[in-house]
Protein backbone atom coordinates (compact mmCIF):
# COMPACT_ATOMS: atom_id res chain seq x y z
CA UNK A 1 0.00 0.00 0.00
CA UNK A 2 1.21 3.85 -0.32
CA UNK A 3 0.29 7.00 -0.33
CA UNK A 4 1.98 9.99 -1.69
CA UNK A 5 4.78 9.86 1.08
CA UNK A 6 5.27 5.97 1.65
CA UNK A 7 5.32 3.02 -0.22
CA UNK A 8 4.73 -0.39 2.29
CA UNK A 9 5.07 -3.96 1.70
CA UNK A 10 3.32 -6.21 4.12
CA UNK A 11 4.00 -10.12 4.00
CA UNK A 12 1.74 -12.13 6.54
CA UNK A 13 1.95 -16.04 6.86
CA UNK A 14 -1.12 -17.20 9.29
CA UNK A 15 -1.77 -20.60 10.73
CA UNK A 16 -5.24 -21.57 10.91
CA UNK A 17 -6.55 -24.59 12.68
CA UNK A 18 -10.20 -25.42 12.89
CA UNK A 19 -12.16 -28.24 14.47
CA UNK A 20 -15.52 -29.53 13.93
CA UNK A 21 -16.67 -30.44 17.76
CA UNK A 22 -20.09 -31.37 16.35
CA UNK A 23 -21.64 -31.74 12.97
CA UNK A 24 -23.01 -28.33 14.09
CA UNK A 25 -20.36 -26.66 15.61
CA UNK A 26 -16.89 -25.41 14.65
CA UNK A 27 -13.95 -24.12 16.80
CA UNK A 28 -11.03 -22.04 15.07
CA UNK A 29 -7.85 -20.35 15.78
CA UNK A 30 -5.48 -18.35 13.74
CA UNK A 31 -1.78 -17.01 14.35
CA UNK A 32 0.29 -15.17 12.25
CA UNK A 33 3.64 -14.02 11.46
CA UNK A 34 3.57 -10.34 9.90
CA UNK A 35 6.93 -8.59 8.15
CA UNK A 36 6.06 -4.83 7.00
CA UNK A 37 9.08 -2.82 5.71
CA UNK A 38 8.51 1.04 4.46
CA UNK A 39 10.23 1.50 1.45
CA UNK A 40 10.93 5.56 1.90
CA UNK A 41 12.33 5.24 5.27
CA UNK A 42 13.75 1.87 5.42
CA UNK A 43 11.67 1.01 8.65
CA UNK A 44 10.79 -2.53 9.55
CA UNK A 45 8.47 -4.32 11.50
CA UNK A 46 7.71 -8.19 12.48
CA UNK A 47 6.51 -10.37 14.90
CA UNK A 48 3.51 -12.43 15.79
CA UNK A 49 -0.04 -11.00 15.28
CA UNK A 50 -2.76 -10.92 17.83
CA UNK A 51 -3.97 -15.03 18.47
CA UNK A 52 -7.90 -14.73 16.94
CA UNK A 53 -10.12 -17.13 18.05
CA UNK A 54 -13.44 -18.18 16.02
CA UNK A 55 -16.75 -20.28 16.77
CA UNK A 56 -19.35 -21.27 14.13
CA UNK A 57 -22.24 -22.89 14.42
CA UNK A 58 -25.38 -24.14 12.43
CA UNK A 59 -28.23 -21.78 12.39
CA UNK A 60 -29.98 -23.86 9.32
CA UNK A 61 -29.53 -26.61 6.79
CA UNK A 62 -31.37 -27.78 3.80
CA UNK A 63 -29.58 -30.60 2.08
CA UNK A 64 -31.17 -32.16 -0.75
CA UNK A 65 -30.43 -34.19 -3.88
CA UNK A 66 -29.65 -31.09 -5.96
CA UNK A 67 -28.46 -28.76 -3.60
CA UNK A 68 -27.22 -27.73 -0.44
CA UNK A 69 -28.14 -24.30 1.20
CA UNK A 70 -26.59 -23.04 4.89
CA UNK A 71 -27.02 -20.36 7.23
CA UNK A 72 -23.97 -20.49 9.55
CA UNK A 73 -23.49 -16.96 12.02
CA UNK A 74 -20.19 -17.00 14.15
CA UNK A 75 -18.86 -15.02 17.12
CA UNK A 76 -14.91 -14.38 16.91
CA UNK A 77 -12.31 -11.61 18.91
CA UNK A 78 -8.59 -11.39 18.84
CA UNK A 79 -7.07 -12.17 21.93
CA UNK A 80 -4.37 -9.26 22.58
CA UNK A 81 -0.98 -10.58 23.04
CA UNK A 82 0.81 -10.16 19.64
CA UNK A 83 4.05 -8.37 19.48
CA UNK A 84 4.07 -4.66 20.02
CA UNK A 85 5.21 -3.96 16.75
CA UNK A 86 2.51 -5.70 14.94
CA UNK A 87 -0.60 -5.32 17.61
CA UNK A 88 -2.16 -2.16 18.84
CA UNK A 89 -3.17 -4.30 21.96
CA UNK A 90 -6.73 -3.56 21.84
CA UNK A 91 -10.21 -5.95 21.96
CA UNK A 92 -11.43 -6.22 18.53
CA UNK A 93 -14.75 -8.91 18.79
CA UNK A 94 -16.04 -10.07 15.77
CA UNK A 95 -20.26 -10.67 14.49
CA UNK A 96 -20.87 -12.27 11.28
CA UNK A 97 -23.14 -14.97 9.16
CA UNK A 98 -22.27 -16.79 6.04
CA UNK A 99 -25.06 -17.97 3.97
CA UNK A 100 -23.78 -20.78 0.97
CA UNK A 101 -25.86 -22.14 -1.64
CA UNK A 102 -24.27 -25.07 -3.69
CA UNK A 103 -26.21 -26.63 -6.76
CA UNK A 104 -24.33 -29.74 -7.54
CA UNK A 105 -20.60 -28.67 -8.77
CA UNK A 106 -21.59 -24.69 -8.63
CA UNK A 107 -21.58 -22.83 -5.06
CA UNK A 108 -22.42 -19.26 -4.06
CA UNK A 109 -21.24 -17.66 -0.79
CA UNK A 110 -21.92 -14.61 0.72
CA UNK A 111 -20.68 -13.55 4.40
CA UNK A 112 -20.95 -10.63 6.80
CA UNK A 113 -19.09 -9.25 9.72
CA UNK A 114 -18.56 -6.38 11.67
CA UNK A 115 -15.73 -6.08 13.73
CA UNK A 116 -16.59 -3.65 17.04
CA UNK A 117 -13.02 -1.60 17.02
CA UNK A 118 -11.32 -1.16 20.71
CA UNK A 119 -14.33 -1.70 22.60
CA UNK A 120 -12.35 -1.34 25.83
CA UNK A 121 -11.14 1.81 24.73
CA UNK A 122 -7.63 1.70 25.36
CA UNK A 123 -6.78 4.32 22.47
CA UNK A 124 -6.88 7.96 22.55
CA UNK A 125 -8.31 8.28 19.17
CA UNK A 126 -11.13 5.42 18.58
CA UNK A 127 -10.78 3.72 15.81
CA UNK A 128 -13.84 2.93 13.33
CA UNK A 129 -15.59 0.08 13.30
CA UNK A 130 -15.38 -2.16 10.28
CA UNK A 131 -18.21 -4.20 8.30
CA UNK A 132 -17.04 -6.54 6.26
CA UNK A 133 -19.36 -7.94 2.83
CA UNK A 134 -17.59 -10.79 1.04
CA UNK A 135 -19.28 -12.71 -1.89
CA UNK A 136 -17.76 -15.77 -4.05
CA UNK A 137 -18.70 -18.15 -6.59
CA UNK A 138 -17.19 -21.14 -7.98
CA UNK A 139 -17.17 -24.19 -9.47
CA UNK A 140 -16.12 -27.42 -8.91
CA UNK A 141 -14.63 -29.46 -11.89
CA UNK A 142 -13.12 -32.80 -11.74
CA UNK A 143 -10.18 -34.19 -14.06
CA UNK A 144 -10.83 -36.80 -16.40
CA UNK A 145 -12.37 -39.98 -14.15
CA UNK A 146 -10.28 -39.40 -11.08
CA UNK A 147 -12.95 -38.09 -8.24
CA UNK A 148 -9.91 -36.95 -6.22
CA UNK A 149 -8.46 -34.53 -8.09
CA UNK A 150 -10.20 -31.18 -9.30
CA UNK A 151 -9.78 -27.48 -9.86
CA UNK A 152 -12.21 -25.35 -8.18
CA UNK A 153 -12.29 -21.37 -10.41
CA UNK A 154 -13.69 -18.94 -7.89
CA UNK A 155 -14.27 -15.48 -8.03
CA UNK A 156 -14.31 -13.09 -4.90
CA UNK A 157 -15.84 -9.80 -4.25
CA UNK A 158 -14.69 -8.38 -1.09
CA UNK A 159 -15.91 -5.00 0.07
CA UNK A 160 -14.92 -3.03 3.71
CA UNK A 161 -16.52 -0.18 5.14
CA UNK A 162 -14.60 1.64 8.32
CA UNK A 163 -16.46 4.06 10.21
CA UNK A 164 -15.12 7.49 10.47
CA UNK A 165 -13.27 8.04 13.52
CA UNK A 166 -11.35 11.18 15.54
CA UNK A 167 -8.26 10.82 13.21
CA UNK A 168 -9.58 9.25 9.28
CA UNK A 169 -12.48 9.75 7.12
CA UNK A 170 -14.64 6.96 6.48
CA UNK A 171 -12.67 4.51 4.33
CA UNK A 172 -14.28 2.16 1.94
CA UNK A 173 -12.54 -0.40 -0.36
CA UNK A 174 -13.93 -2.87 -2.98
CA UNK A 175 -11.92 -5.64 -4.56
CA UNK A 176 -12.68 -8.12 -7.12
CA UNK A 177 -10.37 -12.09 -6.73
CA UNK A 178 -10.21 -13.99 -9.29
CA UNK A 179 -8.74 -17.73 -7.77
CA UNK A 180 -8.04 -21.08 -8.51
CA UNK A 181 -7.59 -24.10 -6.11
CA UNK A 182 -6.52 -27.40 -6.89
CA UNK A 183 -8.29 -30.07 -4.95
CA UNK A 184 -5.89 -33.82 -4.60
CA UNK A 185 -8.07 -35.86 -1.98
CA UNK A 186 -7.75 -34.13 1.86
CA UNK A 187 -5.16 -31.61 -0.42
CA UNK A 188 -6.01 -28.03 -1.56
CA UNK A 189 -3.60 -25.54 -3.07
CA UNK A 190 -5.18 -22.06 -3.66
CA UNK A 191 -4.26 -19.23 -5.52
CA UNK A 192 -6.09 -15.73 -5.25
CA UNK A 193 -5.44 -12.44 -6.54
CA UNK A 194 -7.27 -9.51 -5.31
CA UNK A 195 -7.44 -6.09 -7.74
CA UNK A 196 -8.56 -3.06 -5.50
CA UNK A 197 -11.36 -1.73 -7.66
CA UNK A 198 -12.53 1.35 -5.64
CA UNK A 199 -11.06 2.91 -2.76
CA UNK A 200 -12.64 5.94 -1.04
CA UNK A 201 -9.34 7.18 1.21
CA UNK A 202 -8.39 10.55 1.33
CA UNK A 203 -5.18 11.64 0.09
CA UNK A 204 -3.42 11.09 3.66
CA UNK A 205 -4.20 8.02 3.96
CA UNK A 206 -2.48 4.35 2.74
CA UNK A 207 -4.45 3.49 -0.95
CA UNK A 208 -4.23 -0.37 -1.44
CA UNK A 209 -2.27 -2.08 -4.24
CA UNK A 210 -2.90 -5.29 -5.59
CA UNK A 211 -2.00 -8.45 -3.68
CA UNK A 212 -1.36 -12.38 -3.69
CA UNK A 213 -2.67 -14.82 -1.52
CA UNK A 214 -1.58 -18.09 -1.59
CA UNK A 215 -2.94 -21.13 1.01
CA UNK A 216 -2.29 -24.61 1.51
CA UNK A 217 -5.18 -26.65 2.89
CA UNK A 218 -5.21 -29.97 4.36
CA UNK A 219 -8.40 -31.84 5.60
CA UNK A 220 -8.09 -34.36 8.39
Amino acid sequence: MENSMLTMHTNMTPLVLAYGVTPGFTVMARSMYIHRAAENNQTINNGINDLFLLSKFRLYRKNTANYVFDIVPHIATNIPVGSSEISNRTWNPDLGINISFRPRFFAADMSTSYIFSDVSGKLDAKPGNIFNLNTAFSALIPLKSQSEKAISPVVEMTYSHQGKSEENPMNDILFISPGIPYIHSNLALEVLFQIPVYQSNGASMMNQNSRWILGVKYMF
